[in-house]
């Protein structure tokens, strides 16, 4: 029925496109600086803005990297952190996604990558570990999350890196990229986990409590999203190859989690696929926003 509702809306279509969603932060793709973002926390190796590294699978691009960890022994360790302001409107959603990628310059394995968590307000919004580190994998990941501004004016937004072991230039590295923070009527899509080919993610979709919800792919996306007849919010999917990805029923909380099996097929790890979520819920149905990823080894 989703699908059939996505379907007929589409056949409709209204071919006005319109421009996509602001990022309220600011130079969240760190082109050719860390401006404004303000690094602090504890000790680090190596930390700062980056040149030629390819975070998510797609391409090198700019991004932010440390290697986080601790000075001397003993332990316990204070994280790295990252942070800058953004203006929120109370009571506004606003989702938050983020790339990052764990890896080690190094054939030795290691016990940990190191932890990446976000706070908006005080609140933590998103969180992953990327856990242990076999040679030569690299991990990649989208940390992703939904916040109900709670007051209008400057609030902090915050990333911190952690890792339980000492730092060093030869230890386990943490890279970030592509950070942003958009409002919403929408659901929120994210892919939970480290996305490598035979591996198994979590897909995870937040908005509104018991609404029934679907998320689509496609091979491709829109240069800008298309206003749908009976939608709030705008596709960005290209329409000749979208599919139904899934659908269900979001709980109490306003949460799904469906777990999915990555197929060992190497193509995964060369073009992106592109996934949207929907609800549909009386009195509108709402198109949350897009995001593409591709797989990793």
């Amino acid at each position: 029925m989703l699908k059939l509702t996505l379907c007929l809306a589409l056949s409709a279509l209204s071919l006005s496109a319109q421009g996509p969603a602001h990022n309220l932060v600011t130079n969240g793709d760190f082109s050719g600086s860390l401006t404004p973002w303000v690094m602090g926390g504890a000790y680090s190796v190596n930390a700062g803005h980056e040149v030629g590294f390819d975070v998510t699978g797609f391409n090198v691009s700019d991004s932010f990297g440390v290697n986080a960890g601790g000075q001397v022994t003993p332990p316990p360790y204070a994280p790295n952190t990252l942070e800058q302001q953004v203006t929120l409107t109370q009571g506004v959603v606003y989702e938050f996604r983020m790339d990052a990628v764990g890896y080690r310059n190094s054939t030795v394995n290691n016990a940990d990558i190191g932890t990446i968590w976000v706070e908006l307000e005080g609140v933590e919004i998103a969180r992953f570990a990327f856990g242990s580190y076999t040679s030569p994998e690299v991990k990649r990941a989208q940390l992703c999350g939904r916040h109900l501004g709670l007051a209008t004016g400057p609030a902090t937004l915050k990333i911190y890196f952690h890792r339980a072991y000492l730092a060093g230039a030869a230890n386990p590295r943490m890279n970030i990229d592509n950070v942003s923070l958009e409002d919403t009527d929408g659901p929120t899509f994210c892919m939970v986990g480290n996305r490598k080919l035979g591996g198994t993610v979590d897909l995870r979709v937040q908005g509104t409590p018991n609404a029934p919800y679907a998320i689509f792919l496609a091979a491709g996306e829109l240069a800008g999203g298309l206003a749908i007849p009976g939608f709030g919010g705008l596709l960005f999917l290209d329409p000749a190859s979208l599919t139904l990805l899934l659908s269900g029923q979001l709980d109490a909380t306003g949460v799904a989690s469906t777990p999915l099996a990555i197929p060992a097929i190497n193509g995964l790890r060369l073009r992106p696929l592109y996934y949207q979520p929907l609800t549909v819920l009386s009195p509108t149905n709402e198109l949350g926003l897009h995001t593409g990823v591709v797989m990793t080894q």
